[in-house]
């Protein structure tokens, strides 16, 4: 069983999808390639936080995850969801399960975001697929960190550029685009800022904290030099999250028209 998700990653996560609006701009890129009458898997779900935007599109997803945590992440909100919005609730069913042992049920669509893909994992799903094959991947090999790549084995991560390289090389008809968008951390409170530098503060960012007891703790610029790195923590004009750490990414959208 996985376990990448923790209550703290998963709270994070979400707050950074509700502030950038981010996985409802990746939903309204794959709009056009989608049909209300499809279904459709979304395999290593986690979350699934963008299948509640792509469910009004499509006739019912199924999100699949190997973590019991964002598999009860999904189920809890897709039972408050249902409360208010059961015309989507009633589209989405999680299933707690390793997408790399599926069965030989088949979906119109086959959904892959963010989570690993591998030569491996690619064998497998995309023959699940009848129609159409929705790609999201880092665009660029330093979304990784600051680790090189490892070499193209059977087991080796995939980027953009593998992704394309592998489905030219098996005859798949695609479009590719690849753009920047927002995926940063924003914050309720100074403690919050505090509480997210102290854990992830390390690495590339060089992230540090202010004395939250010091005199300008609250003064603007001592905001702004709670890190030391390119992009900065920034105020809003937003009530709900006055703090933000700016975050740009690279996202690469496949579209693949599966084999007839």
């Amino acid at each position: 069983m996985s376990e990448f998700w923790t209550s703290e990653k998963l709270e994070n996560y979400k707050r950074a999808s509700e502030y950038t609006a981010f996985h409802k701009r990746l939903s309204v890129l794959a709009e056009p390639y989608l049909d209300e009458n499809w279904t459709m898997a979304d395999l290593g779900c986690g979350p699934g936080l963008i299948d509640f935007h792509l469910a009004p599109m499509v006739r019912h997803i199924t999100a699949i995850d190997n973590d019991s945590l964002a598999i009860s992440d999904l189920q809890a909100r897709l039972d408050d969801v249902f409360q208010t919005n059961k015309y989507v609730a009633d589209r989405i069913t999680p299933v707690l399960g390793d997408v790399r042992t599926l069965t030989d049920e088949l979906w119109d669509i086959v959904l892959l975001s963010f989570f690993g893909t591998d030569k491996e994992l690619l064998d497998g799903v995309l023959p699940r697929a009848k129609k159409r094959a929705i790609i999201y991947a880092h665009g660029r090999q330093e979304a990784y960190g600051s680790e090189p790549l490892p070499d193209n084995t059977d087991d080796a991560k995939f980027d953009a550029h593998d992704i394309e390289t592998y489905l030219a090389a098996n005859h798949y008809a695609f479009k590719k685009n690849v753009l920047e968008m927002q995926f940063g951390q924003p914050f309720k409170t100074i403690e919050d800022i505090h509480a997210f530098l102290d854990k992830y503060g390390g690495g590339d960012r060089h992230l540090s904290c202010i004395d939250l007891g010091g005199v300008d703790a609250f003064d603007d610029d001592a905001i702004k030099r709670m890190t030391d790195a390119e992009e900065r923590i920034v105020k809003t004009d937003r009530f709900d999250y006055p703090y933000y750490l700016p975050k740009s990414i690279s996202v690469a959208l496949f579209i693949v028209v599966m084999k007839a």
